[in-house]
């Protein structure tokens, strides 16, 4: 490699030492709060103990401002940005899960004289017209009528390590679904009710349909405006007993100039939930099964029939970072342990993935532990400075645009639609947020009025584990933060950034 020599003329010394003593030189990081925000605080009842942020500009080498940067603290829904970051650069943005359908036996005049075997891959984006779309394809391959059984492989993943109410209690809800290989709709039963005036009724159905589910339906139908006193539907669901199934009790009034409505519960197993929808999809298809619906494994000489793909992971995190979907997240996580160390996906695999593809790429992050990689944990933590580092990494990688559009927009979009709304920043920061009971916290990239392009993290944690720290406390110190990078903070002294590159 050829070097330069630059060499001064005579009796330019003096000149080259004026700019010398002109370069300017890097000042330190900034650490204490800017503005008003220490003061304010105190009024909102907080410390700056219990905050970290980190503001980079994107091609800078150091942080304008780091506020308790290497601090470990629960990031809520914030790690998502990591699994999705180390999804895109492991996976590839085009990757897609699969759900394969297998056949034992013989096809012949539409019938299959042998068992059906669906096995899961774990595609989290699994959706009840995928399903059907799924099935039809069976269909049109010649399968009608199955003599043996259908068989539901669910052996890619481990079984989840807790119950559906651990983390909150709220077992139902749908933000707490787990993680399997085979997810119909998000393992969500969609409850429709609509006013059905041409049967002076309330008219109700599931999505998907669900064989075996008894619908009781005592909902009174009146003839009113739309409003609270008139409109109170009720649903309810009592598990099954050793003298009848499973059963949706609707209750109360629906008036009649009120549009279609949905209540979302989880109310089955997820093996359950795909295995009702299956019979119930398929038979409205015009399939019938001669045996039974059970758990089992794909045999060795199985033929494949079909096997369909989902959405590309560039699509898919639009919904993991957009609207902090936690099963997705989930499912993403233990598809990167799955792919790098085989199936079973563990928790333990899928954490080792990410310590050697961090190592792999030139990052030590010793305050991190990724629980399930969805952000629903007590027990992750993450520094915002360690954060921060990977998203301006992340910046210069070529899968940024999936990264970048899979985010809120603030006043736009997602969880933050309705955060900053009528603010310049609108529009201009592109984000993810994270709640739980004792943190509050953002992440993303913003566009200040100058068109400079800023890395963003501010964590807010409660001063104890468990507490109780109330969002708006973390919004609040959130805003302020977001308010001041947009009116353009004094640009880094930067050349080219000096991040870890990439292979």
């Amino acid at each position: 490699m050829r070097t330069r020599r630059w060499l001064a003329p005579a009796g330019a010394g003096a000149c080259v030492a004026l700019l010398l003593a002109a370069a300017p030189t890097r000042a330190a990081p900034l650490a204490t709060l800017p503005g008003s925000l220490p003061a304010k605080l105190t009024e909102w009842g907080l410390d700056a103990s219990q905050v970290s942020v980190y503001v980079r500009h994107v091609e800078a080498d150091e942080p304008l401002l780091a506020v308790n940067p290497t601090t470990p603290r629960v990031p809520a829904s914030v790690i998502k940005l990591l699994t999705t970051i180390a999804g895109l650069d492991l996976l590839g943005s085009t990757y897609r899960w699969q759900t394969d359908v297998y056949t034992v036996g013989e096809i012949r005049n539409g019938q299959l004289r042998g068992d059906l075997y669906l096995k899961g891959f774990a595609d989290p984006y699994l959706s009840p017209e995928a399903f059907v779309g799924l099935l039809r394809t069976v269909r049109i391959k010649g399968v009608q009528h199955v003599s043996g059984d259908i068989v539901f492989d669910y052996g890619y993943l481990a079984p989840p390590e807790q119950a559906r109410g651990d983390f909150d209690g709220a077992e139902g809800s749908a933000y707490n679904a787990l993680p399997v290989a085979l997810s119909v709709n998000r393992q969500v039963t969609e409850v429709r009710l609509f006013a059905d005036r041409a049967q002076q009724r309330v008219g109700v159905y599931t999505e998907p349909p669900l064989s075996g589910v008894v619908i009781a339906n005592q909902a009174q139908l009146v003839e009113a405006p739309c409003r609270a006193r008139d409109h109170r539907p009720l649903v309810q669901f009592i598990e099954a007993t050793e003298t009848a199934g499973p059963t949706l009790r609707i209750a109360g009034t629906f008036a009649s100039a009120c549009p279609e409505e949905s209540v979302t519960e989880l109310i089955l197993t997820p093996e359950q939930h795909a295995a009702a929808a299956f019979d119930a999809l398929w038979r409205e298809l015009g399939g019938t099964v001669g045996g039974s619906l059970r758990l089992g494994t794909v045999p060795r000489g199985a033929t494949l029939l079909h096997r369909a793909l989902s959405p590309p992971l560039g699509i898919v995190i639009r919904d993991i970072n957009k609207n902090s979907n936690n099963l997705m997240a989930r499912t993403l996580f233990l598809t990167l342990g799955a792919q790098r160390a085989g199936a079973p996906g563990t928790l333990e695999k899928s954490r080792a993935t990410i310590a050697a593809w961090l190592s792999a790429r030139g990052f030590t992050f010793p305050s991190l532990f990724v629980d399930n990689g969805s952000g629903l944990s007590r027990q992750t933590r993450i520094a915002a400075g360690d954060l921060g580092t990977l998203l301006v990494w992340s910046w210069h990688q070529p899968w940024m645009p999936d990264l970048l559009s899979s985010m809120a927009i603030a006043g736009v979009d997602g969880t933050v639609r309705r955060r900053l709304r009528q603010e310049p920043v609108a529009g201009r920061a592109q984000l993810k947020t994270g709640t739980v009971r004792d943190a509050s916290c953002i992440a993303g990239y913003v566009l200040d009025r100058n068109d400079q392009r800023w890395v963003v993290v501010v964590f807010v944690n409660a001063k104890e584990p468990g507490q109780q720290l109330g969002a708006w406390r973390g919004h609040a110190v959130q805003h302020e933060i977001l308010r001041w990078v947009y009116r353009g903070p004094p640009q880094p002294n930067a050349a080219a950034p000096s991040v870890p590159a990439a292979d």
